[in-house]
């Protein structure tokens, strides 16, 4: 015999990730509410405490996928590594006009090195890291030792070398942190998180409809259909809210499930 009760439909999988995590994240808090008032009801607990492990996993890789914490770290230093370079090569050319001797004799040497690494700030993060590599070996060889103590220019040549290596620390943590990703896992992981959240919607659904006077099973659904409503809403979709129509076999079956 089937019988009907009712979900406001809509479909989670169709969700961006953001929009998923934060729908099951708003449905696993309001199903932890419920279990810290209903303790006996301990299917919702184990099941709530293994949506809560998902949700964790799948909040871990969206930061991948966004711009994580390394990501941002990364940009700042290659900033002050371009900062370093652009005042590096300014004060160089400002020795350009300068009537001293000596001063003119670094000049001519330092000039040509200076041509060779012209737009080095707007190379992509792997040649400019090269080219400083480079430009770095070439500015500790005995040529141009002497220019740069002229200029007094070498705690300028030391803090672009700093700076390069604490970007090649974090870059490296990049690749370690984005290798650690594995796009097929974190599928995997989207759709058991999906089964597990809508286990727990159709099991309070069927709840409310087999026992009708525990009224807390209708409380709780009507709260898990309220924030369906408004992810539903949030696709855009003109349609009326939609009653999804589950079918459940037999009285006996609701026992076993419960």
């Amino acid at each position: 015999m089937k019988k009907v009760y009712r979900v406001t439909g809509m479909s989670p999988a169709a969700l961006d990730s953001k929009a998923l995590y934060q729908l099951i994240k708003e449905s696993h808090d309001a199903i932890a509410k419920f279990t810290k008032a209903h303790k006996t009801e301990l299917l919702y607990v184990s099941k709530n405490t293994r949506l809560s492990t998902l949700l964790d996993q799948f909040d871990d890789g969206l930061h991948v996928n966004r711009s994580s914490r390394v990501t941002k770290k990364l940009e700042a230093a290659d900033n002050e590594r371009k900062d370093a370079l652009v005042t590096l090569f300014s004060l160089i050319r400002a020795f350009a006009r300068s009537k001293d001797s000596n001063s003119q004799a670094a000049y001519q040497d330092l000039t040509p090195l200076l041509k060779n690494y012209q737009k080095l700030t707007q190379l992509s993060y792997e040649k400019r890291t090269e080219s400083i590599n480079h430009l770095l070996a070439q500015l500790a060889s005995v040529t141009y030792q002497s220019a740069l103590t002229q200029f007094h220019l070498s705690p300028h040549v030391e803090q672009l070398k700093a700076v390069q290596n604490r970007f090649a620390r974090l870059y490296q943590e990049r690749l370690t942190e984005q290798t650690s990703f594995v796009p097929s896992q974190n599928r995997q992981l989207k759709v058991e998180l999906i089964e597990t959240y809508e286990f727990l919607v159709d099991f309070t659904a069927l709840n409310a409809y087999a026992y009708p006077e525990k009224a807390y099973f209708a409380q709780l659904r009507d709260q898990l259909n309220a924030i369906r409503s408004r992810y539903r809403k949030r696709k855009g979709k003109k349609a009326p809210t939609v009653i999804a129509d589950l079918a459940v076999t037999t009285t006996s079956n609701q026992a076993e499930v419960i």
